[in-house]
């Protein structure tokens, strides 16, 4: 019998952010995150009312890639994968 296991899935991680149009300089803010998977050890960044950037650099920094990310007015969506 061979050592063949199943791969585990991708992490991903879903955010909706937000900018303050009325503040040009404003950094864009969670609104809510999702996590399927695993996020570690970025969870503590994912909170609602964190700045999107130090989440964004957590997860690039620990092996997620960014998929998507689209721009809704105010508001934006970015998808984070990481493979297993």
């Amino acid at each position: 019998m061979s050592n063949v296991s199943i791969p585990r899935p991708p992490d991903v991680v879903t955010i909706l952010w937000e900018r303050n149009p009325l503040k040009r300089r404003a950094p864009r803010t969670i609104v809510e995150a999702t996590v399927i998977g695993n996020a570690d050890p970025c969870d503590r960044f994912l909170e609602n009312g964190e700045q999107l950037v130090c989440a964004e650099d957590c997860l690039l920094d620990n092996g997620f890639k960014k998929v998507f990310e689209e721009r809704l007015g105010v508001f934006g969506l970015s998808v984070f994968v990481r493979e297993s």
